[in-house]
């Protein structure tokens, strides 16, 4: 058995601790976490060279590290918290995994199975359908939405294996408010996806569209529906955005799912720390549970981010009350 990759892997890994020296290890979200593993493809053979990256999910830091011989990798100092791990070599399906780890203790390794990214041929688009496309995206971007859409449609109509233009027609609905059409036409796309390829994890674009056929259902004032997609959507792609985890979180709130509201509002500060209005709906939340203690405290990071917003003075006074009755 070769001994060179393990030593080279920890040499990696000495190299990786040396980075962070102790003073940067108090800093959020780092710790003395390990994490190892070892990444290959289809085959099983090792592929050297992959990108690891381990990206907090409640803290505004990432590691990143490459595979050596043997496929392994390992990344070192973080704290506990919720990660995502990826990793990217040209030529293969990213991989995505969401995962708790523990800060303190070596956590157990993951073996990543990269598969060869087979590219679709782009289906050819003829003159006329390339004007159709271009005429309705110009009255899209001009607002005029109703002239838009028969483009969008006629497009569609010529041109089926295109179904990712069924984006422009949904959103065109969206904007005019006809949230039914909008999700048959989003419906569509993620059928396209699906004859792509079943397993929509990780892709960021279908979780997109999973998104907008939650909004179309808010529209609708469908809650639960909308609700299932929302979660859908973060699901297959963990969210850059906060607003779509706020969306969630509001929608499960007024349909008195308080603990998975209180677990968006949670994710949405995450993403979004400096946003006030998340933690006046942390606090809120709490309070409907009878949680006086967590209220309390959102409800002055609220106060600390906003302090002359209107509601300030209510909270300040819901405070002092909380408090006495804690």
């Amino acid at each position: 058995m070769k001994k060179q990759p393990i030593a080279s892997f920890m040499m990696a890994m000495l190299a990786l601790a040396l980075t962070f020296p102790p003073a940067l290890l108090a800093q959020e979200g780092r710790g003395t976490g390990r994490l190892t593993g070892t990444v290959k493809d289809e085959t099983g053979q090792p592929l050297k060279g992959v990108e690891i990256t381990l990206k907090a999910l409640d803290f505004n830091f990432q590691l990143k590290t490459e595979s050596i011989e043997e496929g392994v990798w390992g990344i070192f100092g973080f704290g506990m918290g919720r990660f995502e791990i990826t990793a990217m070599k040209d030529g293969y399906i990213p991989y995505r995994e969401g995962k708790q780890l523990s800060g303190i203790n070596k956590n157990f390794p993951i073996d990543i199975v990269l598969k060869i990214e087979v590219k679709a041929k782009e289906p050819e688009v003829d003159k006329v359908s390339g004007e159709q496309i271009k005429k309705g995206n110009d009255l899209y971007k001009e607002g005029k939405y109703a002239e838009a859409l028969p483009y969008f449609r006629k497009f569609l109509e010529n041109n089926p294996k295109q179904f990712q233009s069924g984006i422009n027609l949904g959103n065109c609905y969206m904007q005019l408010k006809q949230c039914e059409d909008a999700i048959n036409a989003f419906k569509k796309v993620i059928e396209g996806f699906k004859n792509e390829n079943p397993n929509l994890k990780g892709n960021e674009k279908a979780a997109t569209i999973y998104a907008s056929i939650g909004e179309a259902y808010s529209g609708l004032n469908n809650l639960e529906e909308a609700a299932k997609y929302y979660k859908e959507s973060m699901a297959l792609y963990p969210p850059k955005d906060a607003a779509v985890a706020y969306n969630v979180a509001e929608i499960l709130f007024v349909g008195g799912m308080t603990d998975e509201a209180i677990e968006y509002y949670s994710l949405a500060a995450a993403l979004k720390p400096e946003m006030a209005i998340y933690y006046s709906k942390l606090g809120y939340a709490y309070l409907n549970k009878g949680e006086f203690k967590p209220a309390v405290e959102n409800f002055e990071k609220f106060i600390k981010l906003a302090p002359d917003d209107p509601q300030a003075p209510t909270l300040k006074g819901l405070i002092e009350e909380l408090k006495q009755q804690q």
